[in-house]
């Protein structure tokens, strides 16, 4: 079964069931949290939380915290290409780009 994959303004964030992998800027990084609900629906926990600086990896990571939420490579690989059209969408460069041109 998919999940849904919503792209608000500033946020990236997929769901299925009472799993949340959301993808966001965090000041010069990029952030990927995955959330679930307790099993009783309480309140969301923090099942990871990760920091990147290149937007490639951020990508990646969403796909692998996907699969690892849904246990559906295809949907994680899916959900990652469409992280990254919205980090592209969003065109802000990150580290790797900068150093690339040489800082300008």
């Amino acid at each position: 079964m998919a999940g849904t994959a919503i792209s608000s303004g500033d946020q990236f964030i997929w769901r299925q069931g009472r799993a949340e992998v959301t993808l966001e800027r965090a000041g010069d990084a990029w952030s990927v949290v995955y959330t679930s609900a307790g099993r009783l629906l309480g309140p969301r926990q923090i099942i990871y939380r990760g920091s990147h600086r290149v937007m490639q990896h951020a990508a990646w990571d969403v796909m692998a915290r996907v699969i690892r939420a849904c246990r559906d490579e295809e949907e994680g690989l899916r959900v990652g290409r469409s992280a990254a059209q919205w980090l592209r969408a969003h065109d802000i460069p990150d580290d790797e780009d900068e150093a690339e041109s040489g800082g300008r």
